[in-house]
């Protein structure tokens, strides 16, 4: 596996995840994982000096720093298989609990770059829903009473009309249907709380599906999305965290990928 690392040092790892990786293995995964890349990686490293690390508010509750790191294989949080951008993984037990701490009291900043249909009304503001399991199909989520607080805020920065020629050359024969588009924005978004497709389902539930999310914007325009949008379009641009033996707050970028800067040059 090509995988870009950002930065390294004896405590945390920062990677860009290309898309179509899947970060944790499950039964049902075949193929092979970013928890199998950082086992092959980690198990070079010589723990040393760690246990400074671990919060002093850490409990034991689901096992000891060691159990815990050995389970998740220095996996901090996870990013969805289709989209790509900056990840922070953790190279021992200390780092580990330190961190998985940190996103848990959400103590920890998020930047995605979405390009989404339609234009907002609202160039910036702040979505508030709960969010759980859809009744309807239980692989999707979707707003509901009784879910989960999520927060998620968001920025325009900026509007496309929709296809240039080049863009409409790729739809061939499925010109005539491009009526369902309305338009496109490219939109900054900052999850305040870390529920499962959070930005997704948000941005679906304003009437702003991602582009090329087959999930949630809809078989018609998924169908025209996929001519020209190779993957949902979502890319974790920045993360911010406190680094678990300085103290001190760092950040990170990952540039946009490259497959969604050629989908940018189709709009105008």
């Amino acid at each position: 596996m090509n995988i870009e690392i950002i930065f390294e040092d004896q405590d945390i790892l920062i990677i860009n995840k290309p898309a179509g990786l899947i970060a944790n293995r499950s039964k049902t995964v075949k193929e092979l994982t970013l928890q199998d890349w950082l086992e092959k990686k980690l198990i070079k490293e010589d723990f040393k000096d760690w246990k400074k690390l671990i919060p002093a508010n850490f409990s034991e509750e689901f096992g000891t720093a060691e159990e815990i790191f050995k389970e998740r294989l220095g996996l901090v949080h996870r990013l969805d298989k289709n989209t790509s951008g900056v990840m922070v993984a953790a190279k021992n037990p200390g780092s580990l609990v330190n961190l998985l701490t940190q996103f848990k009291q959400r103590q920890t900043s998020k930047k995605y770059i979405c390009l989404v249909h339609n234009k907002f009304r609202v160039p910036q503001g702040t979505i508030r829903a709960p969010l759980g399991r859809s009744r309807v199909d239980r692989q999707k989520f979707a707003v509901v009473s009784n879910g989960k607080p999520a927060v998620t805020k968001y920025k325009v920065v900026n509007y496309y009309l929709g296809l240039n020629e080049q863009g409409k050359e790729k739809l061939k024969d499925s010109k005539k249907k491009i009526s369902v588009y309305q338009g496109f924005s490219l939109v900054h978004c900052w999850p305040k709380t870390g529920r499962t497709h959070q930005v997704r389902v948000h941005l679906k539930h304003w009437k702003h599906p991602l582009v090329g999310d087959n999930k949630y914007v809809g078989k018609k325009r998924a169908k025209l999305d996929a001519a020209w949008c190779p993957r949902q379009f979502l890319h974790a641009a920045e993360l911010k965290f406190t680094h678990p033996r300085s103290g001190e707050e760092v950040s990170f970028e990952a540039e946009l990928a490259i497959d969604l800067k050629k989908v940018l040059e189709l709009l105008n």
